[in-house]
């Protein structure tokens, strides 16, 4: 299925942190304004996309989870937490390749801080899209007495980055999907996410399952922390 009703947004206090700042006090007038002409034009340099596919787990072992087709996603944080789950959701997530042409056009005409700044912006919009996506799928199974766990990306924890191609092998047409992947499982359009939840049962109020990785992760600067 495809979704690509989304707003286009950007946090501004994740942005500025990007760029190196601890607040607005710290950006120059000069950056400021080029965040500002570049927010006034995003909607036109992105177009958010999201294909994503419901798979039944088979089996959730001590190292990973199996699927239905046999595909193995070896990953001892992802078995812990979908060890309640019955099914996963697989996404592939983009914002398209305007953004990216507008960033190599200002690297030839030798803008580099405009480039920066708004390679920086699509990193940000297509987590947000992203982020939206979770949230949507969070309150439909809310609404039926499920719940879904934190959203895994092939190369984060100790999910490998070389699983890659079994996230987009779970779609009967992978040309279709709008991005491409490498053989060092790197995706085009740059500005693309893909990963993994579970749908799990709820437990009491919660809509987003318990576990988190990160609170035992000794690496507190992660740029992918959560919580």
């Amino acid at each position: 299925m495809v979704v690509n009703n989304f707003q286009i947004e950007v946090d501004n206090e994740r942005l500025l942190r990007f760029l190196g700042s601890s607040g607005n006090k710290n950006v120059s007038p000069a950056v400021q304004q080029k965040i500002d002409r570049f927010s006034d034009r995003l909607e036109e340099l992105v177009t958010p996309r999201i294909n994503f596919k419901l798979k039944p787990l088979a089996s959730v072992k001590k190292d990973g989870v199996l699927l239905h087709d046999q595909t193995w996603l070896k990953s001892p944080k992802l078995s812990r937490t979908f060890r309640s789950a019955k099914k996963v959701c697989f996404f592939i997530a983009t914002i398209g390749h305007d953004l990216e042409r507008k960033v190599s056009e200002c690297m030839e005409k030798n803008r580099y801080a405009d480039a920066y700044v708004l390679d920086a912006m699509g990193s940000l919009v297509v987590e947000n899209v992203t982020d939206q996506f979770h949230l949507r799928m969070e309150r439909y199974y809310q609404a039926r007495g499920q719940a879904v766990t934190l959203r895994f990306s092939p190369g984060y924890c100790d999910w490998s980055l070389r699983e890659q191609p079994d996230v987009f092998n779970q779609f009967e047409d992978p040309g279709n999907l709008g991005v491409t992947l490498s053989n060092t499982c790197l995706m085009t359009p740059r500005k693309s996410v893909s990963g993994v939840f579970g749908i799990v049962p709820k437990n009491g109020d919660q809509t987003i399952a318990d576990y988190n990785p990160c609170t035992n992760c000794s690496k507190t600067n992660c740029i992918a922390r959560r919580g």
